[in-house]
């Protein structure tokens, strides 16, 4: 059987957007392309099973939308698989519907958290497949033929949603994802993320899921469609399942062999056990990559972990704090104190890592501007260099959605959100209503990255001329969004 997998151009968004939607977190505009792994692992599972695998990842070889539709065409496939998000809704049901116009025999699949959260949106016809959470397992059914959990299928005006049985996908058992297929290699091997001053960089998951109950939470594409599907089944957050440290290293190892130089790991908590992590750190010391994470700060507070990943080549790490005050933090549920935050910095400092704090406004119905304005003071006062500010956003399918809804401060329904540069919500007083929330979302950017003392930081950590011009360029993007 021939499966295409694909990315497709930008042919449609919300309010006239023009940015490209990022896929593989799912919640924001790409400033720089991050291949989508949810895609790559199903690429690779269907060719593990042997079928013939064709990619086309239309953004990274910057494809219009003519030449995209017609390299399909020519390819004549008997399957195509779209991974899609929120964001990227409205170019992959017209992506879909164009697909039908050139192949009208090809069954068309679709996996991600919007078509998990609403598969009937996806549902073109008899011969369209919304696979609905994880969907590895489900697609290798499918390709052979098979009815399995997790399908959804149209017959006329009704739709049928087979169940899952709660089988998770076993992550140490999966191959590694398709980057180094031909069609997708060579365009992948030139990409650069400016957290790295190497290239080219690669992302790896090396988890899925989260053990933690924030309110506002919109995890990765993979681990979000997971867990929704799981939820609405078993009422409950999947178990977290997390890879061995063996089959870390060897997949860190097979970047570096492909001449990788940066890995960016995507797991929404990269360090769970101690001795994971160390086993993790002692087999990709000698490789000689860069390597950035995500992490709660609470587990950033013991100086043997942080040296280890340190000394391993982890250049960048991103924590989720959201708020320095602590009746935020409680709202929340982050489950996390400020002096925890302090202590993980004072550790990170002390051995040379550099972490980026994620804050997000208007997280609490009680948060002002004075708050937001002290959270950034704060984060100057302790020399925190990086910083990306967000506007709580309530993504259909959370919590926090549902707790907008029944208090009654989601002033907008639809899915165009973008979390940078507009408010969805609004507040009563003596909180935040939604243009203060945009304005002080703006105002934090500013505050932070032009005050001198940030300014000099940066300009001081900056590694070569190269670094700073793409670090410029990536600023540079980014205020203009703000716009």
């Amino acid at each position: 059987m021939k499966v295409v997998f694909c990315e497709p151009p930008v042919l449609a968004s919300w309010e006239g957007q023009k940015q490209v939607p990022e896929r593989l977190y799912g919640c924001s505009y790409e400033l720089y392309h991050f291949p989508d792994l949810a895609n790559l692992y199903c690429a690779a599972v269907a060719e593990q099973a042997g079928h013939e695998v064709r990619l086309i990842d239309a953004v990274v070889e910057r494809l219009a939308p003519a030449a995209f539709f017609a390299r399909l065409a020519d390819w004549r496939p008997d399957a195509v698989v779209l991974h899609s998000v929120l964001l990227s809704k409205p170019t992959d049901l017209e992506a879909l519907r164009r697909l039908r116009e050139i192949l009208p025999k090809a069954q068309l699949i679709v996996h991600g958290p919007e078509p998990t959260r609403v598969p009937e949106a996806y549902l073109l016809d008899e011969n369209t497949v919304v696979i609905r959470g994880e969907p590895e397992n489900s697609l290798r059914e499918l390709l052979a033929g098979r009815a399995a959990g997790g399908q959804s299928r149209r017959f006329g005006d009704d739709c049928e949603h087979l169940p899952i049985d709660g089988e998770l996908v076993d992550v140490a058992a999966l191959p590694f994802p398709a980057r180094d297929h031909p069609d997708v290699a060579p365009f992948y091997r030139t990409l650069r993320n400016p957290k790295f001053s190497r290239g080219p960089f690669a992302p790896l998951m090396a988890s899925r899921g989260c053990a933690f109950r924030c309110l506002f939470c919109v995890p990765n594409s993979i681990s979000f469609a997971r867990e929704m599907e799981y939820a609405r089944v078993f009422g409950k957050k999947p178990p977290v399942a997390v890879a061995p440290a063996a089959r870390v290293v060897a997949e860190f190892t097979a970047l570096a062999a492909a001449g990788y130089g940066a890995v960016a790991v995507v797991d929404d908590q990269f360090l769970w056990s101690k001795e994971r992590t160390l086993e993790i750190c002692r087999g990709i010391k000698p490789l000689g990559l860069e390597w950035g994470m995500l992490s709660r700060a609470d587990f950033l507070d013991d100086p043997e972990i942080v040296t280890a990943v340190r000394e391993a080549g982890c250049v960048s790490v991103d924590i989720g704090v959201e708020s320095l005050s602590p009746a935020t933090l409680e709202y929340v549920n982050k489950n996390l104190t400020v002096p925890q935050v302090e202590k993980a910095l004072a550790v990170c400092r002390s051995c040379g890592l550099k972490p980026k704090l994620n804050i997000i406004i208007g997280a609490s119905p009680a948060e002002t501007p004075d708050d937001v304005r002290g959270t950034v003071r704060r984060l100057r006062d302790l020399e925190v260099e990086m910083a990306m500010f967000s506007i709580a956003t309530p993504f259909k399918g959370t919590g926090f959605y549902d707790l907008a809804v029944n208090q009654g401060f989601l002033v907008d329904a639809s899915d165009a959100v973008d979390p940078v540069k507009k408010s969805v919500i609004s507040y009563p007083a003596p909180g935040m209503d939604r243009r203060t929330l945009e304005r002080e979302n703006r105002r934090a950017y500013y505050a932070f990255y032009l005050h001198p003392k940030t300014l000099w930081r940066r300009l001081r950590a900056v590694r070569g001329p190269r670094e700073l011009w793409r670090n410029l360029k990536t600023a540079l993007r980014l205020f203009a969004d703000l716009k």
